[in-house]
């Protein structure tokens, strides 16, 4: 809990300690505590998710969205249903393509979940390479055959796991697919994640017969790939680097007393950050230079 100072691509943290706080926390009798079960979309998290999906807009190409033809509330279920679509999409496309999940109720109160996908490819078996898809999709991807290849695959490969293959209505549900086309549609998109909460409120699973509340799990929001990480020029938690970026913040940006997490929505902003980030490392290189009779200059 201590300060430090992490700048990336497009995102700007500064931590400062807080000594009180870290005080009550280590005194509180349940600190040993393991960590309990995750039941809201907390604040810290949304950060996290926007930062991740703004740090990494260019490699998207294709968000994907998968949902229940059936009113499918049991999050167990469905995070098994989406390990397996994603352990199989990793085995066909390789584990370098990089994707990130982010988990949603429907009004219903059906789960459904939408994916950022990095470009990749697929090759044509006859298990999905015939598969019919509805006429909107058609006219969608009428001049690019590539994406509506990688639509039936990922339509196939999702209707397998869920078990609704044979579904005829889930064919034209379920599944939608479309192509990135700027990083503003993932600025959008991670603002409005970011934001709404209506659709991250989970009231438990009901038994129909009953009306009883027969389960309340929910587990993570959203993931990502191991390979999507967010491009760092610093990272440190040597208190003259992070006093170095709160002195600049307040001359340059007017952020007096800033501690926390600051996006880079303009081009202006990285640059400014990126050259702030490449004087820190040459103070700190020379703050710690020692020279040949082992004295620090």
């Amino acid at each position: 809990m201590g300060s430090y100072v992490e700048a990336c691509k497009r995102s700007l943290t500064i931590q400062t300690e807080n000594r009180a706080m870290k005080r009550r926390l280590r005194d509180h009798p349940t600190s040993r505590s393991r960590r309990g079960e995750i039941s809201v979309f907390s604040y810290g998290s949304r950060r996290r998710l926007i930062k991740v999906l703004w740090n990494n807009a260019e490699r998207f190409k294709y968000f994907f969205t998968i949902t229940y033809r059936q009113n499918e509330q049991r999050c167990k279920i469905t995070k098994q249903h989406l390990d397996y679509f994603l352990t199989r999409f990793r085995k066909a496309c390789g584990s370098d393509v990089g994707f990130v999940w982010v988990l949603e109720f429907q009004k219903r109160g059906a789960v459904h979940f939408h994916i950022w996908i990095d470009p990749f490819c697929v090759y044509e078996f006859d298990k999905w390479k015939g598969m019919r898809v509805r006429r909107q999709v058609q006219l969608r991807f009428k001049d690019s055959v590539e994406d509506l290849m990688r639509f039936k695959f990922l339509t196939y490969l999702w209707l397998k796991v869920s078990g609704q293959l044979e579904d005829e209505k889930a064919l034209k549900a379920a599944t939608d697919l479309r192509v990135i086309s700027s990083n503003g549609f993932i600025k959008s998109y991670a603002v409005k994640y970011g934001s709404k909460l209506e659709q991250k409120q989970f009231a438990g699973t009901v038994d129909v017969s009953t009306g009883e509340i027969i389960d309340t799990w929910v587990g993570r929001f959203w993931g990502r790939a191991r390979c999507v990480r967010n491009v760092t020029w610093i990272s440190s938690d040597d208190i003259q680097d992070v006093r170095t970026m709160r002195r600049w913040m307040r001359s340059f940006c007017g952020k007096k007393g800033f501690s926390g997490t600051w996006m880079l929505w303009n081009v202006k902003g990285e640059e400014r950050v990126k050259r702030i980030s490449e004087q820190i490392r040459l103070e700190r290189f020379v703050r710690n230079w020692v020279d040949a009779d082992g004295k620090r200059n």
